[in-house]
């Protein structure tokens, strides 16, 4: 079980990712960026030498771990000291991958860190396979056995929890030696994503185009965010095809990279008996599939409200049908591009009832991530694309941007701030064993922070035209965030389920499926094109086993708890903050109880589209 510690939580918005202190014209080194936009990874080791030391210590320790096989459950001390040396070589572990994988995604090129990736996950390997025998063991014995040992030591309590959740997923655990051999496979899990973050940062051969002034631009992931809602037609569809060129020319290397992550996930799910990828997934969350299914049959009962945003997309283009790159298409139009301190001192009065609340503390929190070398801000040559947050038990989070000066980024700081919120809480609040959380709790967080943005925004919008462009960018946030992401978890498990049922994943079954379900849910007004039936190759979402489902129903949650703090205001903040606090302390549906949100029923779903229906019907009366 020890590969999965290699999986880093990686919480990643598209985003636009320029530099605004260097020319538009070229992607910056890394080297001209100055320091105080950057990580300062010498706070987690001062050299490497250190980052050596810590490694050397782990190889020390783990086999130490293999001496308590056959004697477990021999004594309350011998079980807790176990897992107490285990939680030691674990915590030494994420140190080390925290600043090995945050190093290499600064500049992706660098072999050094990649190395240094590479050799945690080997230990990790290594670990799993001394540890292989300590599940099994435990569930030979009747959970009664452990509740003796609990109630004879008190320090052992704290994993009650843990200890549940062991039997509760014993149909799912093998013996001993079965779970030697996926530990060792573990190290291949990640291959087709690494090879798709290699392909995409280093091999790929980006083309030009020319920007609203006729300057020849390259082609990147980061410029993508920027010249999708340029007001020249011209310039969009220039851009969009100049992106979807390298995918193109390597479309069949990436449908081989697809069928074989899927297929790994289907080696797993098989090997450890569940009915299916999905369950596997879901269980590990702590949920049915149920919610996963739910999502999906809720939007496609009310795909009206997207459908109708194509339609007025249209009108107010001047067009019969849109293409997917109008999508970003502004109708109301802002030429604003903010400064970074600008970003930051408006996120910090946005969420302001939020970061004052038990004496400022947030607020300090925020203050420090923003002074103490903490976000890594604008683009460089290399630098991995999107957004994410990162945290380790012990360590201040670490948030990763690639800062443009967009209203966008604006959101994608308050949406990793949230995380950031989130981590600090729990670590604060929660033993080791519950400081970490699920990622749909966790993009539940992330995305109210960015509703209470918006709110703020929205009701500091000073003309028609401000609120107008304010609107827009909501509802484009419901279609991307919403609507697209369940479109993309849809995908998801139609291709997971295709290769189970033992559809070969060709390049044509793909792009064919992505296509169909692109038109179903934009509806009559849009006109797929042939870039983007194939768009599916160009998202890395889906190397993470579906991931992105999270987002679509954390989006309904936040939305639901953003509506709680318009109408109850400071109890609804402070229900907030207990969620945040809570961890994986319980089950995740659970959990989200307590911020206002109940997944099981259908009312943040309808609160979603009672939202579109309003600021559609708000911006038609604006640009009459």
């Amino acid at each position: 079980m020890y590969f999965r510690l290699i999986i880093f939580y990686l919480f990643i918005l598209m985003s636009c990712a320029e530099n605004n202190k260097t020319s538009n014209l070229e992607i910056p080194l890394r080297s001209d960026i100055d320091a105080k936009y950057k990580w300062d990874m010498t706070a987690v080791y001062p050299t490497e030498e250190a980052w050596e030391d810590d490694l050397n210590l782990v190889k020390k320790l783990y086999p130490r771990l293999g001496d308590y096989k056959g004697r477990l459950l021999s004594s309350p001390e011998v079980l807790l000291e176990s897992i107490e040396l285990r939680n030691q070589v674990n915590q030494t572990l994420w140190k080390l991958y925290h600043y090995a994988s945050n190093s290499s995604n600064a500049d992706v090129r660098n072999e050094k860190f990649q190395e240094m990736v590479q050799r945690v996950i080997n230990e990790s390997v290594k670990i799993g396979q001394t540890t292989a025998y300590y599940t099994p063991e435990i569930l030979q014995n009747e959970y009664s056995v452990l509740e003796d040992l609990m109630a004879n030591n008190t320090k052992l309590q704290v994993y009650e929890k843990q200890f549940k959740d062991l039997y509760i997923s014993k149909p799912h655990i093998l013996t001993e030696k079965e779970e030697k051999l996926l530990t060792m496979a573990g190290k291949l899990s990640g291959v087709s994503n690494d090879a798709y973050d290699i392909m995409r940062a280093t091999d790929f051969v980006w083309p030009t185009f020319q920007d609203e002034d006729g300057n020849e631009l390259t082609m990147s992931q980061g410029r993508y965010g920027k010249y999708t809602k340029s007001t020249d037609r011209r310039v969009r569809e220039d851009m969009y095809k100049a992106l979807y060129v390298p995918f193109k020319n390597n479309i069949n290397t990436m449908s081989v990279l697809m069928k074989g992550n899927v297929e790994g996930h289907i080696f797993y799910s098989e090997a450890r008996n569940y009915e299916s990828t999905l369950e596997a997934r879901m269980k590990r969350d702590g949920m049915s599939t149920d919610v996963y299914k739910n999502l999906i049959n809720s939007v496609n009962d009310n795909l009206q409200p997207l459908h109708r945003w194509a339609e007025i997309k249209a009108k107010y283009l001047g067009l019969e049908k849109i293409k997917p790159f109008d999508t970003y298409a502004p109708l109301a139009d802002s030429t604003i591009v903010y400064t970074y301190e600008e970003a930051q001192k408006i996120v910090l009065e946005a969420l302001d009832p939020l970061l004052q609340s038990n004496d400022g503390e947030l607020r300090k929190f925020t203050e420090k991530m923003y002074n103490e070398n903490l976000i890594d801000v604008f683009e460089s040559q290399g630098k991995q694309s999107g957004a994410y947050m990162s945290s380790t038990w012990g360590l201040n989070p670490r948030v990763k941007l690639n800062f443009a000066g967009t209203l966008d980024d604006i959101f994608t700081l308050a949406h990793e701030l949230g995380h950031a919120y989130h981590s600090y809480l729990s670590q604060k609040n929660q033993p080791y064993a519950y400081y970490s959380y699920t990622t749909f709790n966790a993009e539940a967080a992330a995305i109210t922070t960015e509703a209470l943005l918006m709110d703020y925004l929205l009701a500091n919008a000073k003309n028609d035209e401000e609120k107008a462009f304010l609107i827009q960018n909501y509802i484009q946030s419901i279609g991307s965030t919403y609507y697209r992401q369940t479109r993309f978890a849809e995908f998801e498990l139609l291709i997971h389920e295709a290769a189970e049922n033992g559809q070969i994943l060709t390049e044509d079954f793909l792009t064919e499926s992505f296509g169909e379900m692109y038109s179903k849910y934009w509806g009559p007004y849009m006109e797929i094109t042939e870039e983007e039936a194939y768009s599916w190759s160009r998202i890395p979402h889906f190397y993470y086993n579906y991931y992105v489902y999270t987002y679509a129903t954390s989006f309904a949650a936040a939305e639901k708890i953003s509506e709680n703090v318009r109408n109850e205001g400071q109890d609804a903040i402070d229900d907030f903050i207990s969620y945040l606090s809570t961890g994986s302390s319980d089950y995740p549906v659970e959990l989200l109880k307590i911020a206002g949100a109940d997944m099981t029923t259908s009312e943040p779903f309808e609160a979603v589209s009672r939202k579109m229906k309003f600021l559609m019907d708000e911006l038609e009366s604006i640009l009459k």
